[in-house]
């Protein structure tokens, strides 16, 4: 009997010892998961953007490249940065040709232009969010320019050009958030750029015109891009 009586004292000491170390062992092994913060932070995006012009007059301005946005996420719904990247002209002309007028002998005449295999775009990029949910339509606006190289004149005086161009981007997209710190998203709209069409030159190419326009920039573009 006294045996008994010793065994259940023993466990009945042993019991919040053993409740202390379980919940202890419980206490570790409980993961803390962080609450996403989706607003007052920067924020950034790598997308790879491309652009088909709507007439097949001027081929060698369409393109794709690579993009990063960075800038500062100041609500849920409104997003203000800047981009920088490289495009591709993927059907770009090496060569530009001159073409004189008879009567003066080189003195003046016109030129055709073509444009660079690679352009740097540099642009303001802002974001509007229209709801908080998995699935966000936005609308998203840059601005900016398309900048690259100069390039020289054949059958021209010592004439040369520079054919970067500013460009306006008004797109409509879809947001697919995730449980993770990534995001994905698509969108589409108008590229319109105020692109060079020709130019002129005078008194043996020491004086060149040069004509832009967005006749020829309209284009339709499409991007994909991931957010983080």
């Amino acid at each position: 009997m006294k045996k008994s009586i010793y065994i259940a004292l023993i466990v009945a000491l042993m019991l919040p010892a053993m409740a202390s170390a379980q919940l202890i062992t419980s206490a570790q092994t409980i993961t803390v998961k962080e609450k996403r913060v989706v607003e007052g932070h920067y924020e950034q995006s790598i997308e790879l953007p491309m652009a088909t012009i709507f007439d097949d007059v001027d081929d060698e301005t369409n393109y794709i490249g690579i993009n990063y946005i960075g800038g500062y996420r100041f609500s849920k719904l409104f997003f203000l940065g800047a981009g920088i990247g490289i495009n591709f002209n993927y059907f770009y002309d090496e060569t530009s040709y001159g073409y004189p007028n008879a009567y003066d002998d080189y003195s003046s005449g016109s030129f055709g232009v073509s444009h660079n295999l690679i352009s740097i775009p540099l642009y303001l990029h802002a974001r509007l969010y229209f709801t908080d949910t998995k699935c966000q339509p936005f609308f998203a606006f840059s601005i900016g320019g398309h900048l690259t190289g100069s390039k020289e004149v054949d059958n021209a005086p010592d004439v040369s050009y520079n054919p970067s161009c500013f460009f306006l981007n008004p797109v409509f997209g879809l947001n697919f958030r995730t449980n993770s710190n990534y995001d994905f998203y698509v969108s589409t709209g108008l590229m319109a750029r105020d692109l060079l069409i020709e130019g002129e030159w005078y008194n043996y190419g020491q004086d060149v015109q040069l004509y832009h326009g967005f006749d020829f920039g309209l284009a339709w573009s499409l991007s994909l891009g991931v957010t983080f």
